[in-house]
């Protein structure tokens, strides 16, 4: 039998401290198992990619995400196509990504699943060479991205929401042809993007009937509109009745293509960049990762 090696990637910023109090239960936890452990805590954005990299390299079979959607956002990149087996530790300010998984947000329950939870395959999306197991936005939930990420006081879900009302009062939409399957939309856009899992942004249901594990990934284009117009719908996408709105087509498909005249603020996972003008592929990758869940 394979010998369990587990290594604990910890960000301790992630959900404004919470984390540090998360170490503790977690050490807690694993005292009375008879496992190898490790723990590596994050200082910088990019480092839990090469921590993850080098857990693959030194052969652990399972590697735990300790932080928010951001955290396990990077891990992701660094272990797709390997063998190991992926745990989360929800202690961010959205945590989308284990609501759709079925990983508790307590943390000592999640904990307890790493060990005694169930493996399981599912989905992973893809843009370019760079992965994401939540979600991906292009347009309005990029800029709020970018404005939440620069936030100090007001963090987690309200954060975001405000960021929602502030973008959409001084957000420009911007022109795109998307094409999925023979589904072709040219002309302006307030977002668009992929879900594999149902939330975005801590309450958003953006794709409220998203699967983790069916092979899909649920692609969201939603039309400019006026101001007035965007601010008396952010209720709608908040709780998952927008799919009949006229501005809104939501399609499911394993792949989607964009072409962009202009650079555009835009996120995976959470973590903002800026999509470049031109054409990108937005794909699944089908149970292209083992995790442990409830």
């Amino acid at each position: 039998m394979k010998e369990l090696n587990y290594i604990f990637i910890i960000n301790p910023t992630a959900g404004q401290g919470r984390t540090n109090k998360a170490y503790d239960i977690i050490k807690d936890v694993i005292a009375n198992k008879n496992i190898n452990s490790d723990f590596k805590f994050t200082s910088k954005a990019g480092q839990a990619v090469e921590f993850a990299k080098q857990a693959v390299a030194n052969g652990f079979s399972h590697i735990i995400s300790v932080g928010g959607d951001g955290t396990s956002h990077e891990i992701v990149n660094g272990i797709i196509g390997s063998n190991i087996i992926f745990g989360i530790i929800p202690s961010g300010s959205g945590n989308d990504f284990p609501k759709a998984a079925s990983i508790p947000l307590d943390t000592r329950l999640a904990t307890e699943t790493i060990f005694l939870g169930k493996e399981r395959k599912v989905d992973v999306g893809k843009l370019g060479d760079k992965y994401f197991i939540n979600g991906l936005g292009i347009g309005l939930d990029g800029a709020v991205s970018h404005r939440f990420k620069k936030l100090k006081l007001l963090r987690g879900q309200l954060g975001y929401l405000l960021g929602s009302v502030q973008e959409a009062i001084t957000f420009k939409g911007f022109s795109v042809q998307v094409k999925i399957d023979d589904w072709i939309y040219e002309g302006p856009l307030l977002l668009t993007g992929a879900s594999n899992g149902l939330y975005q942004g801590g309450k958003f249901k953006l794709a409220p009937d998203a699967k983790i594990d069916d092979g899909l990934l649920d692609f969201h284009i939603i039309k400019d509109m006026s101001i007035f117009n965007r601010l008396i719908k952010i209720p709608k996408v908040l709780e998952g009745s927008h799919s009949d709105l006229e501005e809104v087509d939501i399609k499911r498909a394993t792949k989607m293509e964009i072409t962009l005249e202009n650079q555009i603020p835009a996120h995976t996972d959470g973590e903002p960049f800026y999509l470049e003008k031109g054409t990108h592929t937005i794909e699944i990758v089908p149970s292209g990762l083992k995790i442990m869940s409830a």
